[in-house]
């Protein structure tokens, strides 16, 4: 309710010049005048500005005679003040104002025009009074006054050490004197009065017998602490003996005769007490450092104990010392208490802790437990409790003044029906907007922009995101913003109304208004503009009392007319300026204590106590009409009007009547009295004030309340949610009946049969609570420090605040279950599904109950345990909760929560069958723990190889690396009962230094697989992190370097060191063979996508999972990588892609939206990645130009070019001349097929560039027919060409034609002109077999699958230095170099196959040779060639 702000200022209020020592501060009753006095001195001082106004020092005479100041006390008027002395006498001031009404302070600027003021904050428009300040007179009793308190506005009461009472007048003490005998008006024996333990409504003869066995007073026992309250009709008392007490008159006379008192029961080490008006409670300091609370029993006038504060957290038992000081803020809502070890706490009403200085920070060097800086010695509230004046034990210049900032609910708790909190200092509000958390949590994906234009893409382009996935929105985030919006009063109405005393915000958070000390001013949040009064004397005229707050535009507010002394009801209109002849004004009988309103009624309390209940209507922008409806006396139900807290008006259903008989207005009056919930039901009776009142208590002890009557979609709707401090949360809700019930006959039953009261603990005290979205704002109080310099002024820390929240469903669900009230917690969990945080709330419930009973040491007789988890297993985030409560809480916890929940290997089950991936994979980890490391690798080959199958790509990497986690010596070990994590130790020293990196080593144990390295792509970009490779080459590293066992020693024995070198050597084999496994699922899955088609995924495969990819399409170049159907395949890939059929039957034409926006005339090429050959779609026949002298032949056939970068290709000079092809690609557009995105066709190419890496000339084929790419296609001819295959020529041929075929076939195929510009293609190929098989009748056919290294690095050469070459070169030189190349080649080829039969490995395609016999029927038959032997 109250949270500091700033540093503890150090204020001097001794005299101008001097530093002296105070020893007390006290405020007049309005917090206008602060006194202060020293031992020899008094002096009066202006709250604001703090200015000295009037001063008198005491001579040495009146100090002998007298003693030292020590105590003050201000006349209710502020005209007298009496100051008690150490001595026990009594001194009278009078303060006397000036009649002409000048102020002190004479504002005259210089006559130098630089130096005058021009600024309106350079005035102090304050009108600060000139006071004179005399002596009066100066008494001494017969015996020492130990203390003085004002009971009424003309009279003390004197407490004696003789253990007396006095009561005088203060007009006696003006003529008392030092010579005459005070003469009392009544002296209160106390030694004389009965006492007792706890008041009972007996007969006064048993109220005497009860009385005998009491303790009496002692002779030497006296008053040492007294305060009194009207409210309470009695004062607060704490012995000398450190006995507390209350004592009780039955009238204001205070005689002995009709005064008893009240034992203050198990307090018997009181040091000071204070008096809470309004709430009417009593607190007692203790010397134990603790603050009993009580309150008065309506029905006995007896204490009943309410709480007790005592500080746990940061402190040790004792070391705070006794309660030295105790101080009520002016509005009752806060207790400052103060220790004599020094330390500083805020405490609300009802015990909830604000703030404690024992948290702050004070540096390294300050040790709050052996020297507090903050030694306090007396305490005292300023202006409306926004600033705290300390005074400290020692030293000169000992006061400090701590500044505040307040919730609106402590002046206007109708505030508490908005979702804002509003805090309000004395001249600037500050605002935080809770609404807004309702839009915190946006999408939880973020796409990159896709260069698709049709909506239906967009599901589709969401995968194409990789890092970026769960990525909240930003925009959401900076909605929760914990900053705090800083509104600054305008100079011009804080210079004269200050300080603040009424705060208000409208529903929408888009006005604000304030009151202070006159008149009001209200601020636009759009505009960011303030609004006064124009006319400076209206905003003078009237008082605002009683509250404000906004309806519908209009401020409407209790107030008092200074000018036609009337209390009135007033609305202003927020459109128009602020002015008497726009406002609305409607005269009430009494002084307006509260207000609230509820839809279109406004209910108001004045002082007489008469709550009326007001009717609304906006009839337009500027005019509302006010009409009473009914009034209701409520004097029967309090003490005093003011005593009344809050009240609003709602219409929370009666379940008595029948449901047609509920009616739209409110007829429920709930009533805060002192702290008591009241129910007040009007009766339907034709009075207008009905003489007797149905008034229920539903709680005590209680701040604040809420109604949650706005709600319309949830569970909890028409709830009474109460804040009861150190009792917590309270909520009135009712209970939910099943359909079933609902449909039948029922039973009446009692209003409160079908509501129930829940308590529940909170961590934070609540100012806002958003019933929505289950979450409680607050405010917590933090401090920083800017310097350990012990003189600076900034040496103290420096307060803050920062609003916080907590979610309150799962404490709510708990207390439902518990009462086997099941139905409507499921009622209210189902209504909050939709909140993001929904399963955290349930995790908490788990939880809270899991740490509850497991760490019992009693056995429970009724457990709550398996209610949750069946309440949980409900809902479909029953098994993530499960597992993510598990993971956050103790492993000794777990055979608790899985003996109740089911095994962990069973919940894995289920995950699988719910496909809940990620919590299966959570679930491992408790396996891992639990169970031996084989069952966890085993469940952990399960889930990798269904992550595969469904594309859970982040997941099988996480698979993946906690399989390679695991120790190989612990596969069969089994778990211990006491769980101990050894993967997670720290590593042991390593002694092995001496590790062989030779990969021929592990060539022995794993074969060829060791040595396998990935080949990355030269020109296109890897979508992996750039230090991914060095990460891997680390992690590789380490795996190679990390033994199971350290290597013995020198001053080991050979055996011992051989026996290790055994169990190291074990312990690698076991870790590659964990490796070979994984690495064979991974081929397993990577060979089904191939043969799929799926190629996307084989890509997201290998970007995620860093699957070597080229090395293993090298291997499955003859068996997964061939293709028996190059049209089939290339629709199945359509259909993967989700693009239009490449073949569309006859009357479907898909591709005609596409073709009419290309254009006949648009080209089919597109840049490859290392040469672009341009082809043109013009012609619809393409006829080569042959010449005679031009002839194909193999002779004259273009010969491959070597470049330094080691790619190869082909001389297709002639072969452009031959076919009347450009001769560059700069000759045609390089445009993209229309119907493949930007995105899409780099994946493509990405996978055309490994494909032609690893050899594998089939997919290689099909993808660059599906990005229409001549290029690509010219290069692979070029490829089997050079590799004089005849079985990869004719494959190769077959394709095309086959190609060829279908597109002729399906005139609406958009790869008709496209097929056309490859005929030249098929007809060199042709060419080249009838060569080949002419001159090399007897030569083995080399298979596609045959191609050897030497031909892998003719594929990588560079075309484009070969055609400038080709072009450069005659006729001659070029036909010399091709003689010489195909020596060469031909060199190689028979180098190769020497090497293979020397070899003799099965998995070499070229140690298996056909005969010539063979040979001959592949070429008669023109099937396409095969292995013998193919790599798996």
């Amino acid at each position: 309710m109250y949270f500091p702000l700033g540093w503890p200022k150090r204020v001097s209020l001794a005299l101008p010049g001097e530093s002296s020592h105070i020893r007390h501060i006290c405020c007049d009753a309005v917090k206008i005048l602060v006194a202060a006095v020293g031992s020899d001195f008094l002096g009066i001082w202006y709250a604001n500005p703090l200015l000295p106004i009037a001063y008198y020092r005491r001579s040495a005479e009146s100090l002998q005679q007298f003693g030292g100041n020590q105590l003050i006390i201000w006349k209710p008027d502020s005209r007298q003040l009496a100051v008690l002395t150490d001595a026990g006498s009594l001194l009278l001031y009078q303060l006397d104002f000036d009649a002409n009404g000048n102020g002190i302070l004479m504002q005259v600027d210089p006559p130098a025009v630089s130096l005058k003021r021009d600024s309106a904050e350079l005035f102090i428009k304050e009108n600060i009074p000139r006071l004179s300040l005399r002596e009066v007179c100066c008494f001494t009793l017969d015996t020492v006054i130990s203390t003085v308190c004002c009971i009424s506005l003309s009279e003390l009461l004197l407490a004696t050490e003789t253990c007396e009472l006095l009561r005088v007048q203060w007009t006696q003490l003006e003529t008392a004197t030092a010579t005459e005998q005070l003469q009392p008006l009544a002296v209160i024996k106390l030694r004389d009065i009965p006492f007792y333990v706890q008041q009972q409504q007996q007969q006064p003869q048993q109220q005497q017998q009860a009385a005998k066995y009491l303790p009496a007073l002692g002779n030497s026992c006296f008053v040492a602490s007294l305060e009194y309250s009207p409210f309470i009709g009695g004062c607060a008392a704490v012995f000398s003996d450190q006995r507390a007490a209350f004592l009780i008159a039955d009238h204001l006379r205070f005689e002995t005769a009709h005064m008893h008192g009240c034992w203050v029961p198990d307090v018997a080490d009181a040091s000071v007490c204070s008096v809470n008006h309004k709430f009417r409670l009593l607190a007692y300091g203790q010397q134990s450092s603790a603050v009993a609370v009580y309150a008065i029993d309506d029905a006995t006038a007896g204490l009943e104990y309410s709480h007790r504060l005592l500080l746990t957290e940061h402190v040790l038992p004792g070391s705070l010392g006794a309660v030295n000081e105790l101080k009520w803020s002016p509005d009752g809502c806060v207790l400052a208490v103060s220790w004599t070890n020094g330390g500083l706490s805020l405490w609300s009403t009802f015990g909830a802790l604000l703030m404690s200085t024992l948290s702050w920070d004070f540096g390294l060097h300050v040790d709050l437990l052996k020297r507090n800086p903050l030694q306090l010695r007396r305490l005292e509230w300023s202006t409306e409790g926004y600033q705290l004046f300390m005074t400290t034990r020692d030293g000169d210049n000992n006061v400090l003044q701590l500044q505040f900032v307040k919730s609106a609910l402590s002046m206007n708790p109708c505030q508490s029906a908005h979702a804002h909190i509003l805090l309000q200092g004395d001249d600037c509000l500050y605002i935080n907007q809770g609404d807004n958390l309702e839009q915190t949590y946006g999408n939880a994906k973020c796409q990159f922009p896709s260069s698709a234009a049709s909506s239906a893409s967009a599901s589709a382009s969401s995968e194409d995101c990789l890092e970026l996935k769960q990525t909240p929105n930003m925009g959401s985030i900076l909605t929760e913003s914990k900053y705090w919006t800083l509104l600054q009063l305008p100079l011009n109405y804080a210079a004269t109304n200050w300080p603040i005393r009424y705060a208000a915000i409208d529903a929408a958070g888009l006005h604000v208004a304030v009151a202070g000390r006159t008149g009001l001013a209200h601020y636009a949040m759009l505009s960011k503009k303030w609004k006064l009064f124009g006319n400076e004397s209206q905003e003078k005229d009237f008082v605002v009392s009683g509250g404000l707050l906004w309806w519908q535009g209009f401020i409407v507010m209790g107030c008092y007319s200074l000018l036609d002394r009337t209390d009135e009801l007033r609305c202003y209109p927020a459109d128009c300026k602020l002015d008497n002849q726009y406002g609305h004004k409607l005269q009430v009988r009494a002084p307006v204590i509260s207000l609230n309103s509820y839809r279109d009624q406004l209910i108001v309390l004045t002082a007489d106590g008469i709550v009326s209940l007001f009717h609304m209507q906006r009839q337009s922008a500027y005019i509302i009409h006010i009409e009473c409806a009914y009034e209701l006396d409520v004097k029967s139900i309090c003490i005093h009007p003011a005593c009344i807290v809050s009240l609003t008006v709602t219409n929370l259903r009666n379940e008595l009547k029948p449901q047609q008989q509920q009616q739209t207005d409110a007829e429920t009056i709930v009533v805060n009295v002192c702290g008591r919930i009241l129910m007040i039901q009007r009766e339907e009776a034709a009075q207008q004030v009905p003489n007797t009142l149905l008034a229920t208590c539903l709680a005590s002890c209680v701040e604040c309340f809420w109604l949650s009557h706005n709600l319309e979609h949830c569970a909890m709707r028409d709830c009474l949610w109460l804040y009861s401090g150190a009792h917590g949360m309270r909520v009135w809700l009712p209970i939910l009946q099943q359909r079933a019930e609902q449909s039948g006959a029922q039973r009446l039953h009692s209003f409160m049969s079908k509501r129930i009261m829940l308590s529940f603990p909170l961590k934070l005290y609540p100012l806002v609570i958003l019933f929505d979205n289950v979450i409680v704002l607050g405010v917590e109080n933090e401090s920083t420090l800017y310097t350990n310099e012990s003189h600076s002024h900034f040496a103290l820390p420096f307060a803050l605040m920062e609003r916080k929240s907590q979610v309150y469903l799962h404490k709510v669900l708990r207390q439902l279950i518990k009462r086997n009230l099941g139905y409507s917690a499921w009622e209210i969990a189902q209504s909050c599904r939709s909140l993001p945080y929904f399963p955290h709330a349930l995790e908490l419930l788990l939880h809270e109950v899991l740490e509850e009973e497991a760490s019992s040491k009693q056995p429970i007789p009724d457990a709550q345990l398996p209610s949750i988890l069946d309440f949980i297993r409900e809902f479909p985030v029953y098994l993530q909760t499960i597992v993510q409560c598990a993971r956050k809480t103790e492993i000794a916890l777990w055979p608790y929560l899985f003996s109740m929940a089911g095994k962990p290997k069973e919940l894995f089950q289920l995950c699988l069958q719910a496909e809940q991936l990620e919590t299966a994979a959570s679930y491992l980890i408790i396996i891992q723990n639990l169970e031996p490391s084989s069952v966890s690798k085993q469940h952990a080959n399960m889930l990798l190889d269904i992550a595969l199958n469904q594309r859970k790509w982040e997941l099988a990497k996480d698979l993946i690396r906690f399989l390679k986690a695991i120790d190989p010596n612990e596969i069969d070990s089994p778990r211990c009962s006491m769980v101990l994590n050894v993967k997670i130790a720290p590593p042991q020293p390593q002694t092995q230094t001496q590790v062989n990196p030779n990969a021929d080593v592990f060539n022995l144990v794993l074969g060829p697989i060791a040595t396998r390295e990935r080949s990355y792509s030269t020109t296109v970009t890897s979508n992996l992190p750039k230090d991914s490779g060095k990460q891997q080459q680390n992690a590789a590293a380490l795996e190679r370097s990390e033994p199971g066992h350290s290597v013995a020693g020198s001053s080991s024995t050979p055996a011992s060191a051989g026996a290790a070198l055994v169990r190291r050597k074990s312990t690698k084999e076991r870790q590659q063979r964990e490796i070979f496994c994984i690495d064979l699922i991974l081929q397993r899955h990577a060979r089904q996508l191939l043969q799929q088609h799926k190629l996307l995924d084989l890509g997201y495969m290998c970007a995620y999972l860093d699957f070597h990819l080229v090395s293993w399409l090298t291997q499955e170049a003859g068996g997964a990588a061939k293709l028996d159907n190059i049209p089939v395949a290339l629709q199945t890939l359509h259909a993967e892609l989700q693009l239009p059929s490449p073949f569309p039957p006859a009357g479907r034409d898909d591709f005609a939206p596409l073709r009419r926006q290309t254009g006949a005339s648009s080209s089919q090429t597109s840049e490859s990645g290392y040469f672009s050959v341009a082809a043109q779609l013009e012609s619809p026949q393409l006829q080569p130009c042959i010449k005679e002298e031009e002839e194909l032949q193999l002779s004259s056939l273009p010969m491959l070019k070597h470049r330094s970068n080691s790619q190869l290709s082909f001389d297709n000079f002639r072969y452009r001349r031959l076919y009347s092809l450009p001769a560059s690609e700069d000759d045609a557009g390089d445009v993209l097929a229309s119907y493949l995105n930007d995105k899409l066709a780099i994946k493509l190419r990405y996978m055309l560039q490994l494909f032609i890496e690893a050899n594998c000339t089939d997919y290689a084929l099909m993808l660059s027919i599906l990005l229409q790419d001549a290029a690509s296609i010219s290069r692979i001819v070029n490829v089997v060409i050079r590799s004089e295959s005849v079985g990869a020529c004719r494959r190769i041929e077959a394709a095309l034609k086959q190609l060829s075929q279908c597109t002729f076939d399906n005139g609406g195929s958009l790869y008709r002109g496209f097929v056309l510009t490859l005929q030249p293609h098929i007809y060199l190929l042709e060419q080249y077999i009838q060569s080949l098989g002419e001159t090399t009748s007897l030569d083995n056919v080399v298979d596609a699958s045959e191609l050897n290294a030497d031909a892998k690095s003719v594929l990588e050469n560079d075309v484009l230095d070969s055609v400038a070459k080709g072009q450069q070169l005659a006729n001659g030189v070029a036909r010399a170099g091709e003689q010489r190349m195909l020596t060469r080649h031909a060199s190689l080829e028979s180098k190769s196959k020497s090497k293979t039969k020397a070899s003799g490995q099965p998995g070499n395609p070229s140690s298996t040779q056909s005969t010539p016999t063979q040979q001959l029927q592949r070429r008669g038959s023109r099937e396409m060639g095969r292995d013998g032997c193919q790599l798996m």
